[in-house]
């Protein structure tokens, strides 16, 4: 008869979700003294992807057992993962001055410093963690990740060799490793993982990784048959495992439109008057880190990636006064009664610990289009640029990109296509609401003109231009997204009408685009 602790554990091997929720809930409540309980809870949380009740769950393990530096690590990353990065970036300051001989605390630790978009710091941690556990592939990994956003790729590049060589069923490691480079005919890995994709991973979450690298890699080598049939068995696999419906975000996006009007934005509730906020918003792959690097080139502007915390404290303000979460259609209503001061307060409440050394901050969280007007209302003086992207390129570089997480309308072309018409119609609504808050730059123009569209740039945001903006790729500051190869190198326009080498396989996306008007 097994313990009921370890049959909770065993459920969670099994991804027996539900039922280990139940039973680590009804253990908590038996004996919340007692801090195994509350991990174990926290960690069913994680897995249904509710890091703010992992977060609570973890607190109350913390009141159990306040000394339990793993749990510390753990509660840190709950904290980053929902935009709490102030209070998360202090765990990790706390954690950092004690003795970690155990190399799972510094692995740890290290993530959670790349959480907070300090992979320096997280290099260090990682490579003393691969010291004391060469044997451990996982340190290794996230030590190539780490590489990975400071820009120094050919060390990614050997610690991913390094990681497939002993584990080549890590079938992850593939995926990052075939982003960081260009491959040529010469140099690649298409046969080998060809082998490795024959000989049939173990599940379908390990094949569609695998997919997806064999189709970026035969893209750079200009075999694009094989590359769209191998891109389109990895984005099938993924969407028939997922449970999604496009009709309800989209629903949502028309919801907004609806009611975060003009008269929404005349409410005479006054926001937090702070000039230091830049956001950058648009779909993935859109252009956004490339706007974020060019302006964070300036002296007097700190580019902070994609934060979590402008979503995340409405979610937590309409949870305070509605006494509960709300699904998503509801918190299209209930944001506006949100005091938008305290929301303005709060938010830069959270960030400027880790942005402060530069009179502006560039926040390019993408989702952020969902949110604007609320941004607006919290944040009257605050900047905002939008990206535009052809249709058609726009949709292919978001169906191409195995995201991690996020954006499930990318994987299905009709779901992609329907998003897609309604963000854009989100867009037009934002243009006409929003008046001079707004800048809306299209990739394509950006990328002909780099340097007229960037003054443009500079002038909506408030900033004296500096020729910097022009060396944006020369930049060491860390960069976390998809785009962490492609932004180290100077402005390109080989992307631009990359969506015609597969014309025929995006006829039914291109069926759904019809009606937008560039």
């Amino acid at each position: 008869m097994q313990e009921p602790f370890e049959q909770a554990q065993v459920l969670l091997q099994r991804g027996r979700l539900p039922e280990a929720l139940k039973l680590a809930r009804e253990l908590a409540r038996r004996w919340p003294g007692d801090p195994r309980y509350w991990k174990l809870l926290s960690t069913v949380h994680l897995r249904f992807g509710q890091a703010d009740e992992a977060a609570a769950s973890l607190k109350r393990s913390l009141a159990c057992a306040p000394d339990d530096l793993g749990n510390q690590i753990l509660y840190g990353q709950c904290l980053a993962r929902i935009g709490r990065r102030r209070e998360a970036l202090a765990v990790a300051e706390s954690v950092a001055g004690q003795a970690l001989e155990d190399p799972a605390l510094r692995d740890g630790l290290g993530t959670l410093f790349s959480f907070c978009d300090e992979p320096a710091r997280a290099i260090k941690l990682f490579d003393s963690a691969v010291i004391l556990r060469p044997d451990n592939m996982a340190y290794r990994y996230n030590l190539a990740t780490a590489q990975r956003m400071t820009g120094d790729m050919e060390a990614a590049e050997a610690s991913l060799d390094a990681v497939i060589a002993r584990k080549p069923d890590d079938w992850g490691s593939y995926y990052t490793r075939a982003g960081l480079r260009t491959q040529t005919p010469a140099r690649n890995h298409i046969d080998a993982m060809l082998r490795a994709l024959g000989s049939g991973p173990p599940h379908w979450s390990a094949e569609v990784p695998m997919c997806f690298a064999l189709a970026k890699e035969l893209e750079d080598i200009g075999d694009y048959a094989r590359s769209f049939a191998l891109l389109k068995r990895g984005c099938d696999l993924q969407r028939a495992h997922m449970t999604y419906d496009v009709v309800s975000d989209i629903a949502t996006i028309d919801r907004i439109i609806e009611r975060h009007d003009g008269s929404a934005l005349s409410l005479t509730d006054r926001g937090f008057e702070s000039p230091e906020c830049i956001f950058v918003f648009g779909l993935p792959r859109s252009g956004t880190t490339l706007v974020e690097r060019i302006l964070s080139a300036h002296s007097q502007v700190y580019g902070a990636g994609e934060l979590p915390t402008f979503p995340c404290q409405v979610v937590q303000a309409v949870k305070e006064r509605s006494g509960t979460v709300v699904p998503k259609f509801e918190l299209v209503e209930l944001s506006l009664k949100v005091d938008p001061y305290e929301l303005g307060q709060r938010y830069v409440s959270e960030t400027r610990p880790q942005t402060g050394h530069t009179s502006k901050f560039v926040d390019k969280l993408p989702l952020n289009y969902l949110y604007a007007a609320l941004i607006r209302r919290a944040l009257p003086r605050a900047r905002m640029v939008a990206l535009v992207r052809s249709p058609m390129d726009s949709c292919y570089a978001m169906y191409k990109t195995l995201f991690t997480g996020a954006y499930p309308f990318t994987y299905d072309l009709s779901d992609l296509g329907r998003y897609y018409c309604a963000w854009h119609r989100l867009m037009r609504h934002w243009q006409s609401v929003l008046g001079e808050a707004l800048l809306v730059i299209r990739y394509e123009e950006l990328v002909a003109n780099q340097e007229v569209v960037s003054r443009n740039i500079f002038r909506h945001c408030g900033l004296d231009w500096e020729d910097a903006s022009l060396m944006f790729h020369q930049q060491d500051h860390p960069v976390a997204t998809a785009s962490a190869v492609q932004v180290r190198r100077p402005i390109y326009a080989s992307s631009v009408g990359r969506w015609r080498h597969y014309a025929v396989q995006l006829a039914e996306l291109a069926r759904h685009l019809e009606s937008i008007e560039e």
